[in-house]
């Protein structure tokens, strides 16, 4: 249409021309001129559609003043009709200038998109979901109250949504991602994808059944080839659409930064475990020591109860006090080696529920020689209402094993009589918090600042990795750990536990 649209202007200026200049037809024959100027709009620019009109209104002067302007009688009656050719000719240029100009903003417009469409890195798949609306809605008016009655109605309801979207394009991105060559290879696929993961597919329902704006979902699923993808995507429902029939979902990509992710995660798990076999390694003598009391015990009441059962008349009540305590120690000791091999082992961190009153017993009964040597007075302070929290046991362990040996550690040039030690456990309405202050130096400003960074350490042996470390776990648990200290007035480092986790 716009290539044959400047003849077509051309000749329909002409024969309004030598129509109006030329005929004695009574009518204003020059308002025909605005199909000019409309015709101008397939073809001209905002500056072309005013040159158009103006040129148009300047025929209908030149017309009026050939047919007119020699005869005065006649001259106030045509006039008027003059003035209301050049008034629509005159209105018809402004608004054709006014929707050129909205017309090269919608232009500009689309194009910015189609670029940011076609050529942006995240997949975009533009889709049509009126038939899923309907569906929901059918749902709705069949009874049920929320998604959750939905699928207990129709457990299968899942699996129609292919049938009830359609995908109206996608761009270069999203074939790639999936290894197709066209958009009908990849709504052949779309079943599949819908229905990789069935516990999300609910929880996007739920999000259309709600009326919300957006859905946002990290998710596994196959390309075409059958490589397995990581993706994070967005569905974005505009709030001007509420049919639904133009729903634009973002897909983007994540596989190589979730291995890389894990990769650190093993790494730090890797970290971790050399850290705790290497303090465990410190504390070899304390550990003998531990493990030496109870064998030691079911020696001596091993003894004692063969002494009872030589006598003429055994005392088998003697004997069997003497068994139940030697059963007792080897229980004992037989803890002692499952903390000692859980601490060990290199294993992926397993959530439970537990009391840290109890880890922070059997943990410190590890370092109990470490304790006695030093001559550190030690205290607990344990709240008796101290609520379950969840995490990895051992982890945990190993957090208050590092900080129970750096309060020892800081209190080794102390006065023998002012080394204490206070272990605290305090309940929270969220979480359990745990102090553990030594009546050290303290720490300068410098060093309190630089205490969690990894590499940092005091100690001319040290590695810098304990607190770090202990950071990490602490975080990664969804607690958060701190120092507080005074220069002369000795250290409290204290660390916090929820009581709940999305892992329990």
């Amino acid at each position: 249409m716009s290539r044959f649209s400047p003849l077509a202007a051309a000749l329909i200026a002409s024969a309004v021309f030598l129509l109006d200049t030329f005929t004695t037809l009574d009518i204003a024959i020059a308002v025909l001129y605005v199909s000019v100027v409309l015709l101008a709009l397939n073809f001209a620019g905002q500056i072309g559609i005013v040159l158009i009109g103006a040129a148009c209104m300047g025929l209908t002067l030149l017309s009026f003043l050939i047919s007119h302007g020699d005869n005065l009688t006649e001259f106030e009656d045509y006039v008027g009709r003059c003035l209301v050719s050049l008034a629509a000719i005159a209105i018809t240029t402004l608004l054709g200038f006014r929707l050129k100009t909205s017309m090269n903003v919608l232009a500009e417009s689309e194009l910015r998109y189609r670029t940011i469409f076609l050529a942006t890195g995240v997949g975009i798949l533009q889709m049509d979901f009126r038939g899923l609306k309907d569906a929901i809605e059918k749902l709705k008016s069949g009874g049920a109250r929320d998604i959750d009655q939905a699928q207990e109605l129709d457990p299968g309801f899942v699996h129609k949504i292919p049938k009830t979207v359609r995908l109206i394009n996608a761009n270069e991105t999203a074939l790639k991602m999936f290894n197709v060559g066209d958009i009908h290879a990849l709504e052949r696929m779309l079943p599949t994808i819908i229905t990789a993961d069935m516990d999300k597919s609910w929880k996007f329902l739920a999000a259309i059944w709600a009326g919300k704006t957006s859905y946002e979902a990290e998710t596994v699923i196959n390309d075409a080839a059958g490589t397995q993808l990581t993706v994070l995507y967005n569905v974005a429902f505009p709030a001007d659409r509420p049919a639904l029939d133009m729903v634009l979902v973002s897909i983007m990509d994540v596989t190589a930064r979730r291995e890389t992710e894990n990769q650190l995660h093993s790494a730090r798990m890797e970290l971790t475990h050399v850290s705790r076999v290497a303090t465990l390694g410190e504390l070899t003598v304390s550990i003998a020591h531990e493990l030496n009391q109870p064998l030691a015990a079911m020696i001596t009441n091993g003894a004692a109860g063969l002494r009872w059962l030589k006598r003429a008349e055994p005392d088998l009540a003697k004997v069997q006090s003497s068994m139940e305590s030697m059963v007792a120690d080897a229980k004992r000791a037989s803890e002692i080696i499952k903390n000692l091999r859980a601490l060990s082992k290199k294993s992926s961190p397993v959530a439970s529920h537990f009391n840290l009153n109890e880890v922070l017993e059997e943990t410190v009964a590890l370092v109990q020689r470490e304790i006695d040597i030093n001559r550190v007075s030690l205290q607990f302070a344990l709240a008796a209402d101290l609520p379950q929290v969840c995490g990895d046991r051992v982890q945990l362990q190993q957090v208050i094993l590092n900080l129970v040996l750096n309060a020892i550690q800081a209190m080794s040039q102390a006065s023998a009589n002012i080394r204490k030690l206070l272990i605290e456990s305090i309940s929270d309405e969220r979480s359990a918090l745990v102090k553990i202050h030594d009546s050290g130096p303290g720490l300068t400003p410098e060093t309190r600042e630089k205490l969690f960074s990894p590499f940092y350490t005091t100690k001319p042996d040290g590695m810098g990795m304990g607190l770090s470390i202990c950071r990490s776990i602490v975080t990664a648990h969804g607690g958060s750990i701190t120092a507080n200290s005074l220069q002369g007035a000795g250290t409290t480092f204290e660390f916090t536990i929820p009581r709940e986790t999305e892992a329990c």
